[in-house]
């Protein structure tokens, strides 16, 4: 916790983030790196009937932070994503508030 789910882009872009991303993602929230979950989703995206390879998307589910704090997670992912990605324009980065009352892990709820 948190996940990271990202869409739209080739497996080994997600793969090449695994090494920095999430280091850096834990620098910023105070959380461990090895707390963090990256999933690659396999998607693509059309328009006019064609693929889209400047859409991405990605999903952050976590515990509610401090919106500086959510921001700057948002910079980090958006600006690791161009440097390896660059032909990504329309990224979008959503985040998802979770109840900690709502999540189990191993049968434990925190």
């Amino acid at each position: 916790m948190p996940h990271i789910r990202m869409r739209g882009l080739p497996e080994h872009i997600v793969a090449q983030l695994s090494q920095t991303l999430l280091e850096d993602l834990a620098s910023v929230t105070q959380i461990k790196p090895d707390a963090f979950t990256l999933d690659w989703v396999p998607s693509i995206s059309y328009r006019g009937g064609n693929i889209d390879i400047s859409v991405v998307q990605v999903e952050v589910l976590w515990f509610p932070k401090a919106p500086e704090i959510q921001d700057e997670v948002e910079r980090t992912i958006r600006k690791q994503l161009l440097a390896v990605y660059s032909q990504a324009t329309h990224i979008a980065i959503l985040f998802t508030a979770l109840e900690p009352r709502g999540y189990y892990r191993n049968g434990t709820h925190f």
